[in-house]
């Protein structure tokens, strides 16, 4: 079914603004109308997990900013932080089951490999790479579904 990914965005990012406060991160978000055809569920794990990465590696003080927009016959969503970023060398190497950067934050290494398998059953593609001003942006790029 299509769903508005930017109504859905709205809604799981509400969860870690209270995350973002305690560690004085500012997470913003630009957000505009974008049909995908896709299931809310995985997607709101896609989300959740994007977003959780994001806050998890930024520094208090930093920025988490994430967007969503049509382009053309695409829909984006995006997540860009201030954190250390993720060196190219290391970027496939992410979105492989258990793999971490560094042994100073929790998780268990998903997060990247559930984004992963989520776009893929969605026909999406994930790309990581560095943020304006450092930091890592992961982009997902969707084809949209219809603009009625």
């Amino acid at each position: 079914p299509a769903l508005d990914l930017a109504t859905l965005v709205q809604e799981t990012i509400q969860s870690f603004v209270g995350q973002a406060v305690a560690k004085d991160i500012d997470l913003g978000f630009e957000l505009a109308p974008a049909l995908v055809e896709g299931d809310a569920f995985q997607l709101r794990d896609l989300v959740d997990n994007l977003v959780d990465n994001a806050l998890r590696y930024t520094p208090a003080g930093g920025r988490v900013a994430v967007g969503c927009a049509r382009a053309g016959d695409a829909v984006l969503f995006t997540v860009e932080d201030s954190g250390p970023g993720i060196p190219p060398a290391r970027r496939a190497a992410v979105f492989e089951r258990y793999v971490r950067l560094d042994d100073k934050t929790t998780g268990s290494g998903l997060g990247l490999a559930i984004v992963r398998d989520i776009a893929l059953a969605h026909g999406a593609t994930v790309l990581l790479d560095e943020a304006v001003g450092g930091g890592a942006r992961v982009t997902v790029r969707f084809a949209a579904g219809p603009t009625s």
